[in-house]
């Protein structure tokens, strides 16, 4: 999540490129394993919503006043805690902030002061709410849940949000460390896809990918307010057609760029950049980092490939150099490829960067935008595969040593989140969603490299096609 100098970045790629060319200045094939793209960008910048008309919003608006009686009508401390889960999980957080802060802050109160026997389920989904809403939720909640010997209720609800709650665990917080093991024991017992659900449990999930599920399975269930759910599915709507036309202006920039054309050897992945954009800001109001992002994203596929695929040791030291002094002289006597390449990254840096001041004034960006947050090409086979040579371990070791540093490292990130203001939190989200979306592409397989799979039917729910 930290940003990485490139030329640190580059020295890593070089030392790769080592074993790939033996002649330093030779002109390597262009070898590539990476399909076309699948997109047809006529199609997408053809796409009409009905959801952008003002008449929506206020609609919208309406709906609101009329879902936020709901906090006010429901009483039983259960229930408001089902109702701000359903509003998270819809998509609606935005809307009733300052509801959900005071139910959450009298709930705490009541918790306190009643001396009444708990609900088990009511205290792990409270435990789960208040942790993800930044309120100080010791483990101790959850220790009449637990008693050390690996005693859970058995019902799948209760340990489903034991699961889902012991991810918001830091260093050091053992209870939730030993409850997230045995309730994943309880739900495999009980049958569910555990796999599936441990790899990739809620805190690590991009909130706005799920909403569009999470309407679905209100339908189809009948168990929510009708008038919350008409809401979550207009506002969904809504915020769809807004990504709809920035992906629109994403496109128009990448044919305006035309770089593609003069290489070929290299991924175009403009809408799968804008999708991973989308993850880590999918909130109407910043559509302007949206587009910067996407931007950015695919600019980094490209570089990641002149390194990978294209360069010669040579090529890429000189490019390198160009990058760390930012000057487009320094790549004159490289392959035409890479000096359009690097025109395409400058120019678009210089855009963002003025850009970004005209909105928000203060000095200029650029310096720290030339040093890229370097994405992650995720091939985790690959990190699994190092160590099992390194340690001489089997799969299995190896999967579990990699799995165990990805915990640690939500660990460390729960507690800086914590640890921050209401107001950098909000920032924080989405840094916390770039690591999310990490999961989101390369959870069944490459996301970038492979478009036709799990990619390709997220991008098609999510942004083109409207809930009815």
């Amino acid at each position: 999540m930290a940003c990485i100098n490139m030329v640190s970045i580059a020295s890593t790629m070089q030392t790769q490129k080592l074993h790939s060319t033996t002649e330093k200045d030779s002109q390597p094939e262009r070898i590539s394993t990476y399909k076309p793209n699948i997109w047809k960008y006529d199609h997408l910048l053809s796409l009409t919503n009905q959801y952008s008309e003002a008449k929506y919003k206020i609609e919208a608006e309406k709906l609101k006043e009329e879902v936020g009686c709901m906090f006010s009508n429901t009483t039983s401390p259960v229930a408001q805690l089902q109702l701000i889960d359903g509003i998270d999980k819809l998509g609606l957080s935005a809307y009733f902030e300052v509801d959900t802060k005071e139910t959450l802050e009298n709930i705490i109160l009541y918790m306190k002061t009643s001396s009444t026997s708990k609900d088990l389920y009511a205290t792990a989904l409270c435990f789960r709410l208040l942790r993800e809403h930044g309120y100080h939720a010791s483990q101790d909640m959850l220790k009449d849940l637990f008693d050390g010997k690996g005693k859970l209720p058995l019902d799948m609800k209760t340990s489903l949000e034991l699961f889902e709650g012991s991810h918001l665990s830091i260093d050091g917080e053992n209870l939730l460390n030993d409850i997230r093991l045995f309730s994943t024991k309880n739900l495999k017992n009980l049958s569910l896809d555990v796999d599936r659900l441990t790899s990739n449990p809620l805190a690590w999930r991009v909130r706005w990918y799920d909403v569009r599920k999470h309407i679905i399975t209100a339908q189809n269930c009948n168990d929510t307010n009708p008038m919350l759910l008409k809401l979550a599915k207009l506002n969904f709507n809504i915020i769809q057609a807004t990504h709809q036309k920035d992906l629109k202006d994403v496109i128009r920039w990448w044919r305006n760029v035309s770089i593609i054309e003069n290489l070929e050897f290299t991924r175009e992945r403009i809408v799968e950049s804008f999708f991973f954009a989308v993850g880590i800001a999918s909130e109407g109001e910043h559509g302007s980092m949206r587009k910067w992002l996407a931007k950015v994203i695919q600019l980094i596929l490209i570089i990641d490939d002149v390194y990978d695929i294209y360069g010669t040791l040579a090529d890429v030291q000189q490019f390198t150099v160009a990058i760390e002094k930012w000057d487009p002289e320094e790549v004159q006597r490289l392959p035409k490829s890479i000096q359009i390449c690097f025109g395409a990254l400058h120019d678009t840096m210089e855009d963002i960067s003025v850009e970004i001041q005209r909105q928000k004034g203060g000095p200029s960006v650029l310096p720290h935008l030339k040093q890229v947050v370097e994405l992650e090409r995720g091939d985790v086979a690959s990190s699994i595969i190092c160590y099992m040579h390194q340690e001489n371990v089997s799969e299995d070791v190896a999967r579990e040593h990699i799995e165990s540093i990805i915990l640690n490292s939500w660990e460390k990130t729960n507690y800086h989140f914590n640890r921050l203001s209401t107001s950098h939190r909000k920032i924080m989200k989405h840094v916390i969603n770039e690591a999310r979306m990490a999961h989101v592409m390369y959870l069944s397989g490459d996301g970038f490299g492979v478009q036709d799979g799990e990619t390709q039917d997220q991008v098609l729910i999510n942004l083109v096609q409207s809930i009815i």
